[in-house]
């Protein structure tokens, strides 16, 4: 503004000098009856200054005007920012804007650390996130997300539950651990086993269920890592489905379950090998009630324990 003042004041004088060099008559005005006669250069001064005037003026409202949008957007900014620390919070207060009000309307949707798509015009993709926190799944390339980005991933994980064979393509395809990780637990349970035995991740008792009847069962369960409950349903699943001779030989990696299943066969001399040699004390108990000539039956101990 200082700057165009002094260049306003330099030109107006400069044309007033030059008009008064170039043309010295006079010029008559009558105005509200009285008769103005001023020489054409200061006319021109007048005028000039006159429009000088308005224009600051002018510049005066725009500024104010602008200070004052300037000081509402800082405020909105402040209550938008409180109103998202009031969300996260579980706090119910709401601070008012001005002018930012798409924005604040926006921090509805937080709910303490959670986002609650309501749909607003401006935030398109909120009708996307909803449909992903509904089991949907979107167009979600339209967004280039890292295959990394959360979204992605919930993305991919609800295509899988709603179609199981796409396990396998998610393993060939991407690198991201956790959705590798899902996809093998659900794509293991209808894979052949030396297929599963490729991968380096833990075998489960719903793998093992599924493949009970396998002739490669031993193979998966050198692998499974299970408590002596899960040994346990283990045997109780593959009872009666070959010989027991057979059965045993593939619970050989699972001591309690093989334990198991030489008392349920009352096998008790390699049930006592089996138990001694691990220090499955659990089972010494139902030993000794053996040894006394109780008619005990495993099922029934193991029920009484209540341990399992």
């Amino acid at each position: 503004m200082k700057k165009y003042i002094i260049f306003s004041i330099i030109l107006i004088s400069i044309l007033t000098l030059f008009i008064y060099m170039e043309n010295n008559s006079f010029t008559t005005i009558k105005l509200y009856g009285i008769n103005l006669s001023l020489p054409n250069a200061v006319w021109l001064a007048i005028f000039l200054a006159i429009f000088f005037i308005f224009s600051l003026i002018f510049f005066f409202f725009v500024n104010f005007k602008n200070y004052v949008y300037q000081k509402n957007i800082k405020k909105d900014i402040t209550n938008i920012i409180l109103n998202i620390k009031n969300r996260i919070f579980y706090k119910q207060s709401n601070f008012p804007t001005k002018i930012l009000n798409d924005i604040n309307k926006f921090t509805q949707n937080i709910e303490g650390l959670n986002i609650k798509p309501n749909p607003l015009e401006k935030f398109e993709f909120l009708e996307d996130i909803k449909k992903l926190l509904d089991g949907e799944t979107i167009e979600i390339s339209k967004y280039k997300l890292d295959t990394n980005n959360p979204w992605f991933i919930m993305n991919i994980k609800n295509r899988l539950k709603k179609n199981p064979d796409y396990a396998k393509e998610i393993l060939k395809k991407f690198k991201n651990e956790e959705l590798k990780k899902e996809a093998f637990y659900i794509w293991a349970k209808k894979a052949s086993i030396k297929d599963i035995l490729k991968y380096d991740y833990d075998i489960n008792l719903e793998i093992i269920k599924a493949h009970i009847k396998d002739n490669d069962l031993k193979l998966l369960l050198e692998r499974a890592k299970l408590t002596p409950k899960e040994e346990i349903e283990v045997a109780k699943e593959i009872y009666q489905t070959k010989t027991p001779d057979e059965e045993l030989e593939i619970l050989k990696p699972l001591k309690w379950a093989q334990a198991y299943l030489a008392l349920k066969y009352e096998h008790i001399d390699l049930a006592k090998e089996i138990i001694e040699s691990n220090n499955l004390t659990f089972f010494k108990f139902f030993l000794e009630l053996k040894e006394l000539g109780r008619k005990e039956d495993i099922d029934e101990y193991i029920k009484s324990a209540e341990i399992f």
